[in-house]
């Protein structure tokens, strides 16, 4: 005979009061327990996004020939910062700031580095913001140990940014010592020229245009500087490095214009100037030589600038991270949840409840229908009845031996 549902609701809602005897006494037994189980206090703190500002990194005027020296772009700064806190060394650290593998009791680092790890979370928000906590049976220590987290990153922090900023101090000082080594070589060449061929006048629009040139050139070699730092922190195909290069090439043609004109006549250009293979061979030379000079005292003063802003940077030892709310002691434990324990234990009651009320339905049945079968089965619990009764005799004699 095939059985329909209603053969199981109706026995069910018979036993209604029974399974919620059982699901009452279940909620009342977790509710119980959980007041046996440790607790837990949780400290949170917040983290600002990251900025160029506030990663102490701000170069004023001179922040694009340097842009190595800060952090990744904004997006990506934050993630980084997380990794930071999640890395082994932060963890490393910690262990051994607050002694916790003896406070846990706990020998092996590997096992004290999971713990810390599982009573430890880091999010990051889509602002950027990172919200950090930690949980600990002592409120004073996880208080401690979240205060801890920030000030191991923002050490790690300033440890990098110190080291790029020296990095970037010795490249600059290296092109600064070449720059100031061909300086004084054109500067001779200079005299040299005017004394073999005496003083020659140059016109008023020829020094400009030698004026003009060595800033453009100078622009470029400073550029060219900016290129070579960048070129070691970025991607061949990072829009940075595509807009300097578009850069200049654009002060390469100016400068070139400047050199050789545009092979128009000048009454049909639209700036009056002359090029400089226009002008008197003599003449010429000598302007040529002006303009070497004019170039490395350009560069050489930008490469001093930023050499000195360089040695600023190295020796800054301003905070890298701005937070936002500082992980105070907490007063409320955040674990054990016993409303949310005891809801568990009173839906486990419900569910065994109604397990048990289907299967003392289908072992009626079965008895009623099918008398061979369940004789059977009776037989076989009978077996494992009497198996776990030696089992258990034998786990008393051994108790009472001991």
């Amino acid at each position: 005979m095939q059985q329909h549902i209603t053969d199981y609701l109706i026995p069910l809602y018979r036993d209604k009061f029974r399974i919620l005897r059982l699901a009452i006494l279940a909620a009342i037994v977790f509710y119980g327990v959980s007041y046996l189980l440790p607790k837990y206090y949780e400290a949170r703190t917040t983290l600002l996004p990251v900025s160029e500002a506030s990663s102490g990194l701000n170069l004023g005027a001179l922040q694009p020939v340097l842009p190595f020296l800060g952090l990744p772009q904004v997006e990506n700064r934050s993630q980084i910062l997380v990794e930071i806190l999640r890395s082994r060394t932060v963890k490393e650290r910690i262990l051994e700031r607050f002694r916790l593998k003896e406070r846990w009791g706990i020998e092996s680092t590997e096992k004290a580095l999971r713990r810390l790890a599982a009573q430890t979370s880091t999010v990051l928000t889509r602002e950027g913001m990172i919200i950090l906590t930690f949980e600990a049976r002592d409120p004073e220590l996880a208080a401690s140990v979240a205060r801890a987290y920030v000030e191991e990153l923002d050490r790690i922090n300033r440890e990098k940014n110190a080291s790029q900023a020296r990095s970037a101090r010795l490249y600059i000082e290296e092109q600064l010592r070449r720059t100031e080594k061909e300086l004084k070589e054109a500067a001779q060449r200079l005299a040299k020229f005017r004394m073999e061929h005496k003083t020659i006048d140059l016109s008023e629009q020829l020094k400009a245009a030698i004026n003009q040139a060595a800033e453009l050139k100078g622009q470029i070699i400073a550029k060219q500087v900016q290129l070579g730092v960048l070129q070691k922190t970025m991607k061949p195909d990072n829009p940075k490095l595509r807009e300097l290069r578009s850069e200049i090439a654009e002060l390469e043609r100016q400068y070139r214009m400047l050199q050789y004109g545009d092979g128009q006549p000048l009454v049909n250009r639209e700036e009056f100037y002359i090029a400089f293979d226009e002008a008197p061979e003599v003449a010429l030379q000598l302007a040529e030589l002006m303009r070497e000079v004019k170039i490395k005292e350009t560069v050489f003063e930008l490469l001093n600038q930023q050499y000195y802003q360089a040695r600023i940077e190295e020796a800054k030892n301003t905070p890298t991270i701005q937070v936002l709310d500082e992980a105070r002691v907490p007063e409320r434990k955040s674990r054990p949840r016993r409303l949310l324990i005891a809801v568990t234990g009173f839906v486990l009651g419900i569910v065994i409840g109604v397990g048990r009320s289907v299967f003392q339905h289908y072992q009626a049945a079965l008895k009623e229908q099918h008398p061979d079968e369940y004789s059977r089965w009776n037989r076989f619990w009978a077996l494992v009845r009497e198996d776990l009764s030696r089992l258990s005799g034998f786990a008393k004699k051994r108790k009472i031996q001991a």
